[in-house]
């Protein structure tokens, strides 16, 4: 499985840094990187993530605090900074969701290309 996906990384092209059966891929680089790991409990699985609980954790702060401090006599400046960091972050999650959606298609893709070229070259030999 491991060896399967490594091929599929390099033919997609793909930058990865290979650790321990751990694959960290930089989808857009500076940006979003993507960790996929070898689930040990279920042998044919594989585990898409991105640490991302940490950014949850930091917008639901950024809003609550921003609402904490926010005065609506006081104007524009008292509060709506934190709800602009907050939407910033949370862009950068539906981003880097995004990232990983479109990773496992093309993942997906590949591993249909490869059976349909297989499948074509047994066609081939049966002709």
């Amino acid at each position: 499985m491991i060896d399967q996906l490594r091929q599929q990384l390099d033919e997609l092209g793909e930058n990865y840094v290979e650790k321990n059966a751990a694959f960290k891929i930089k989808v857009i680089p500076f940006f979003c990187a993507i960790s996929i790991k070898k689930d040990h409990k279920n042998e044919n699985r594989l585990n898409f993530y991105s640490n991302q609980l940490i950014e949850i954790f930091l917008v639901v702060l950024l809003i609550l605090f921003g609402v904490t401090l926010y005065k609506a006599d006081g104007g524009f400046t008292d509060g709506p900074l934190h709800f602009a960091f907050a939407i910033v972050i949370t862009f950068n999650l539906i981003i880097k969701q995004i990232a990983i959606e479109g990773l496992k298609t093309r993942l997906a893709f590949e591993r249909l290309n490869t059976a349909n070229k297989q499948l074509q070259n047994v066609n081939k030999q049966n002709t």
